[in-house]
């Protein structure tokens, strides 16, 4: 207690100092808690892809002539969804989504215009893979996909612009006009974000209800599809996929099928856009530590010149604690600890600051989603436990930085020199 009571004691007398102190750590732990948080949202078990780890991606083919007379590369086409990669040993759930599908509005009930809303076209096995949260209603079943039936899950805001604040109970069975046809809704679920990439829709409907949905792409195997996969061994399903693509092109005397790296994990496909074959998740930790190390290394070289002309104007005050028996350590410890206080009011106010930027929408340039739609950072996301343990490390290791060597400098100055100061 004696001890804090000096700390804040020494804070209330260098307010100037405390309140730049506090400014210059609350702007650096913003910066590094929305570059934390924008990174944990691509690889973190999140809402509502909770089972990342076991995901893995079919999204990029690319179809070569034989002859040499070019290639065309594009998503998967319905030729291969539903027929040479529909029944995958290694895979145990497998669904695919119409990709590319945009402009689409709904024309609601109440009294306001049409609206955009982000459609995905699917099936039932989606909503295995993604966990959404059902608020009323259910997904559509094999039946009502099989049959191309008009039927819609949406969100809970789209159902809330589209018919305002009626009950979610009383929507299910109703239907909503979206591009003026009608869908029956079957389910409402607790919308995501769109930094959620391949989960995020404000809108379900099956992909057999689409116009022309199996209509044969440019070149065989292409098409608008992008294929989701659950798989207990991605190296066996890797296999798999590689020795079902050789045996397709053995048997083609005019194409070359090529995956482009495919099937990806999660991790891969949201670090490694590219797909590159020589991606490594230890070098990419390593570029990721470099960007933090000149995020801390910068304010920390500004805090620690502050903290040096502060500890010239205590020489005195040192002096006079040398004189009366104090060491070095115990006054090297009182001084990190009243950095550490400043650190930590920092690290809160740049917490809470690094929040009202998620709401003001800098989340939107930093994961490029979709111009007209605002990314939600939600509370699960943004509080996550190990971002708060990411956020008090980085908080102890800028007071470490910035602190210790211009403190250790002055402290180890003689008693003499101090109390001539």
């Amino acid at each position: 207690m004696k001890i804090l009571r000096q700390v804040w004691q020494t804070v209330l007398h260098n307010k100037l100092f405390s309140a730049i102190y506090i400014f210059g750590t609350a702007l650096a732990i913003a910066t590094v808690t929305v570059y934390a948080v924008t990174l944990w949202a691509k690889v973190a078990p999140v809402y509502p892809e909770y089972k990342r780890s076991n995901t893995a991606y079919i999204d990029k083919v690319q179809i070569t002539s034989k002859n040499g007379n070019g290639f065309y590369q594009s998503t998967l086409g319905y030729d291969a969804v539903s027929g040479i990669f529909s029944n995958l040993e290694n895979a145990t759930t497998t669904s695919a989504f119409l990709d590319k599908w945009e402009n689409h509005f709904v024309q609601p009930e109440i009294e306001r215009g049409n609206f955009k809303i982000k459609l995905k076209a699917t099936d039932p096995a989606f909503f295995e893979i993604y966990t959404l949260k059902f608020l009323s209603g259910k997904p559509f079943d094999s039946a009502e996909f099989g049959s191309g039936l008009p039927v819609a899950v949406i969100t809970d805001r789209t159902a809330r612009e589209a018919f305002g604040p009626v009950p979610f109970d009383e929507l299910t069975g109703k239907d909503i006009s979206i591009d003026n046809t009608k869908y029956r809704i079957c389910g409402i679920v607790r919308e995501g974000s769109p930094s959620e990439q391949t989960s995020y829709g404000q809108a379900f409907i099956p992909y057999t209800s689409v116009p022309d949905y199996d209509s044969p792409g440019p070149r065989p195997l292409v098409g608008n599809y992008t294929m989701i996969l659950l798989t207990d061994d991605f190296i066996a399903l890797k296999a798999e996929v590689r020795d079902i693509v050789n045996r397709y092109n053995n048997s083609q005397d005019q194409y070359i099928c090529d995956l482009i790296s495919c099937p990806v994990d999660h991790y891969t496909a949201r670090l490694n856009t590219n797909y590159i074959d020589d991606f490594s998740i230890w070098s990419f930790l390593a570029s990721l530590g470099g960007v933090l190390a000149v995020l801390l290394l910068v304010p920390a070289l500004n805090l620690s010149g502050m903290i040096s002309g502060q500890m010239e104007n205590r020489l005195a005050e040192m002096g006079v604690r040398k004189s009366f028996g104090a060491t070095r350590r115990p006054l090297l410890g009182l001084v990190l600890a009243e950095n550490l206080v400043l650190t930590l009011a920092g690290g809160i106010i740049g917490y809470a600051f690094a929040w009202i930027l998620f709401n003001l929408g800098v989340a939107d340039i930093i994961t490029e989603v979709e111009y007209g739609q605002e990314t939600v950072f939600t509370a699960e996301t943004v509080f996550s436990p190990i971002i708060f343990a990411f956020t008090f490390a980085v908080c102890c290791l800028l007071n470490v930085f910035s602190a210790f060597i211009p403190a250790y400098r002055s402290l180890g100055a003689p008693i003499v020199k101090s109390l001539k100061n």
